[in-house]
């Protein structure tokens, strides 16, 4: 099967954050997040991109805008939107590598390229594999009346070009 097709140019994390900051207030409101200026920053700099960023990705797009935000700050608020559902934590994919983040919180499978970019695989790739583990069972791995309750798939390839 080939996964990989041209992939649309990537959204790097946008210089005007405005836009998505006031997006961000909504969604806090709406998730019962306390709405600081640091957290509208680091979700407003997630939701901007589609570049799967790292952390210090996301220090760089933030410190544009505020430039006395500290690493940690960053970290806390990540931890904090994905603790509510806001965003994903990728797994480094190897020991000691940075983890990734994503505000698209709907189910999809990324897939990882050899100059280390994480994107989104195809939506009928994604769907495909997703609906093949929708209803799967767990007895199969020793656990008696077990249900799947979320996934994380990360496919690699290379481009044909």
């Amino acid at each position: 099967m080939r996964l990989m097709a041209d992939f649309a140019p990537s959204r790097p994390i946008g210089n005007d954050l405005t836009p998505w900051v006031e997006q961000a207030r909504s969604v806090f409101r709406v998730h019962g997040v306390r709405c600081t200026r640091q957290r509208e920053l680091v979700y407003a700099a997630l939701a901007s991109t589609d570049t799967h960023p790292t952390v210090e990705d996301l220090l760089v797009g933030v410190r544009a805008a505020d430039p006395g935000i500290s690493q940690a700050t960053v970290y806390n608020t990540l931890d904090t939107l994905v603790a509510c559902g806001l965003a994903r934590r990728l797994p480094a994919r190897s020991a000691g590598g940075p983890c990734r983040y994503d505000a698209d919180v709907h189910p999809h499978v990324h897939l990882t390229l050899p100059d280390g970019r994480v994107v989104d695989a195809p939506e009928s790739v994604s769907d495909a594999i997703l609906s093949a583990l929708d209803g799967a069972e767990m007895g199969h791995l020793g656990v008696s009346g077990g249900q799947i309750t979320g996934v994380h798939i990360e496919l690699s390839g290379e481009s044909s070009a």
